[in-house]
């Protein structure tokens, strides 16, 4: 799952891709009709993603889509509209035909997408129940094998720092003393030693507090990145079904963080992660050229930001010359620089520093007055409206520079490309909840054994208190800061 990744998204990321493989050349970039990305040549058609009840799906919806085969509300995490826990097709594969099971995400493994596949709640936020359902704490046990991302902050006690808990559970503890996990990594190197062993399953891999990092600011030795944590697992899985008596794996590989740096509108981040969820796809392609009865499905749960190429900021310049953000050498996040702006004390020489964070962390060393002063006028009013907001001032930089546009912070109601391997049947323009169906006939689980887990599933506490805001009508903006993913 390509969170938040649209169309043209997709476009910028291979055209990203021409220009660094052909050594920074706009020109070479431009005639280059040959270099393409792994997903490239795997394209089969559309998904629509509309929730029930509104056209503009949230993460939570639409995981529920695609893991379950079911329409619901926004926020509604593996429950129907109508409340009732609604089983996976993930879960049945478990419980049903004995396959083994991985999450893997680079957003807190808690978060909407992963936990579509994991959860039953009623609210996406309750996150500390999300973590609970997961390790196994559920009508039906333990329904995953593998769960590699970030969220540690779940799963630790209230005591312990950066926890987010309101309560003194140790769910890592829970997770191996009562749930059945032989295995818990917390950093890159831990991982890679535990990759060639089937044996470490299941497996609980927790490396940051909240989300791992932006690709383009991961410390590449301490967090891995979705292309390490897709190889481990593959080779994890692949080697405990190989030797146990299960028929295969089943997993849901996410890349995230596509999703955040689009409600940033931060085109730099944008692409990098995309480029990183490449690098995972040409994993995935490998195994299944190596392994040919797998069956592999790609695609994004919505599109974020609205990305436009090309946009006519005045009628002098014209739009389809939009490539001078390309010219940038950005070596962080625009959340990153805002962090460091905003840190910085009133009485520094906060031009000065707007000037050097843009020239040392962006690759922009001739930024104008006017475009100081937007930033600075964004820091001082942080976080009154969605412009005033520093780290939207600092991407928007880029973006205009570049001739890049954005139509939202939010997600939106655009369909999304569709991929496959060994899937002959799926193409065309299909909804979201077609391919819970097509994967759980796949599996020989659509029907009556989902439909079975959803009836246990019935005594399944789905709620933790009555939400401030009604699920159905809380929009798009929500948790994680001032967006919602």
């Amino acid at each position: 799952v390509s969170d938040g990744m649209g169309v043209q998204s997709m476009t910028l990321a291979r055209q990203f891709y021409q220009y660094e493989l052909l050594g920074n050349s706009k020109s070479a970039m431009i005639d280059d009709i040959s270099s393409t990305l792994p997903l490239d040549s795997l394209l089969v058609g559309s998904v629509r993603t509309k929730p029930f009840g509104q056209l503009v799906t949230d993460s939570a919806a639409a995981a529920t889509a695609l893991a379950s085969g079911v329409k619901t509300l926004n926020s509604y995490l593996g429950v129907d509209k109508n409340k009732k826990p609604v089983a996976n097709v993930m879960e049945a594969a478990k419980h049903g035909k004995g396959y083994l099971t991985g999450l893997v995400a680079t957003s807190r493994i808690t978060h909407a997408t992963p936990g579509g596949w994991s959860a039953h709640i009623l609210e996406r936020d309750w996150e500390n129940q999300v973590a609970a359902q997961q390790i196994g704490e559920n009508v039906l046990g333990r329904s995953v094998d593998l769960m590699l991302g970030g969220g540690l902050r779940h799963f630790i006690p209230k005591s312990a720092k950066g926890s987010d808990r309101e309560d003194e559970r140790d769910l890592i503890k829970e997770a191996t003393e009562k749930y059945g996990f032989k295995t818990v990594v917390k950093n890159r190197d831990e991982l890679l030693a535990a990759k060639g062993s089937g044996k470490a399953l299941p497996i609980l891999g927790l490396f940051a507090k909240s989300h791992l990092d932006f690709e383009i600011d991961r410390n590449k030795t301490d967090q891995p990145s979705i292309g390490e944590m897709s190889h481990s697992a593959l080779s994890m899985l692949a080697e405990a079904s190989s030797t146990c008596d299960s028929p295969g794996f089943f997993i849901m590989i996410e890349g995230s963080r596509i999703d955040s740096c689009g409600h940033a509108n931060d085109i730099a981040c944008h692409v990098r992660e995309i480029i990183a969820y490449q690098d995972a796809v040409a994993i995935v392609k490998s195994f299944a050229e190596q392994h040919p009865n797998t069956m592999v499905v790609s695609t994004s749960d919505h599109e974020t930001g609205g990305v436009s190429l090309g946009t006519q900021l005045d009628e002098l310049r014209d739009s389809s010359d939009y490539y001078d953000w390309h010219r940038t050498s950005a070596k962080a996040s625009g959340e990153v620089v805002a962090k460091k702006l905003l840190k910085a004390a009133d009485t520094e020489d906060l031009p000065a520093l707007v000037r050097k964070l843009v020239a040392n962390d962006l690759g922009v060393t001739d930024v104008s007055q006017a475009e100081v002063d937007a930033i600075l006028k964004a820091r001082a009013g942080q976080g009154k409206t969605e412009e005033d907001i520093t780290e939207h001032a600092v991407n928007r930089l880029i973006s205009t520079r570049g001739l890049i546009g954005w139509t939202s912070w939010g997600h939106t109601g655009m369909d999304v490309n569709l991929y496959a391997i060994n899937a002959p049947h799926l193409r065309g323009n299909l909804d979201n909840t077609y391919l819970a169906k097509y994967t759980g006939e796949y599996l020989g689980v659509w029907g009556e054994t989902m439909d079975k887990l959803s009836r246990r599933l019935a005594k399944q506490k789905i709620d933790k208190e009555e939400p401030a805001v009604a699920p159905a009508e809380s929009g798009n903006k929500r948790s994680s800061g001032h967006f919602h993913h």
